[in-house]
């Protein structure tokens, strides 16, 4: 019984020094990045992109354990006063409709698989990341001076999108082109 008890001390001290050890601090370093662009139409865009770098630095060791990196965009549109808040979609072209205005971005989504285990009859599961491509239409339903109302975007088909484009003119959003997908083995914004 004494001997369990001294082993469990053991473990138990261990434990605590290894924690100690692999304690982190975290540090965040935020860059806000903003590009104003005047389009051919005359409309005037900015897009703003902030990124957060975060450290994990050992508090006892002074290790540093990785930097993990994040980033989010925001656009707005003017005269209009549109504004787009994609969070971790890179916007990559905007176009103007008649009276709408079109985005299309990419973003990277997790997706979950769930199968069944031949062997052990048991319900697992799996998840991998892939870069996606998406589009969005602004709806516009606010009045007197726009100050009451609402607007907002909904998602749309690619094949909107390309029509829509047919017709109008497409402008590249600018951007850092961390994202990219793949399509006819040549690589699109």
């Amino acid at each position: 019984m004494i001997f369990k008890l001294k082993e469990i001390i053991k473990l138990g001290i261990l434990v605590i020094i290894i924690s100690l050890f692999v304690s982190c601090d975290y540090e965040d370093k935020v860059i806000v990045d903003k590009t104003h662009k005047v389009l051919s139409n005359g409309k005037r865009l900015e897009v703003e992109k902030i990124t957060t770098l975060s450290t994990a630095i050992g508090l006892f060791s002074g290790h540093n354990y990785g930097t993990t990196h994040r980033f989010t965009y925001k656009l707005g549109i003017q005269p209009e006063d549109i504004n787009w808040d994609g969070g971790s979609g890179e916007p990559k072209a905007l176009l103007f409709h008649r009276d709408t205005t079109y985005i299309y971005y990419l973003k990277e989504k997790v997706i979950r698989t769930a199968y069944t285990d031949s062997v052990t009859n048991t319900l697992k599961e799996d998840s991998h990341t892939e870069i996606q491509a998406f589009y969005e239409k602004h709806v516009d339903e606010r009045f007197f001076f726009k100050l009451l109302g609402d607007d907002y975007w909904v998602g749309v088909q690619a094949e909107d999108y390309d029509a829509a484009k047919r017709f109008s003119d497409e402008f590249i959003v600018p951007n850092d082109n961390e994202l990219s997908v793949k399509i006819n083995d040549s690589i699109d914004f």
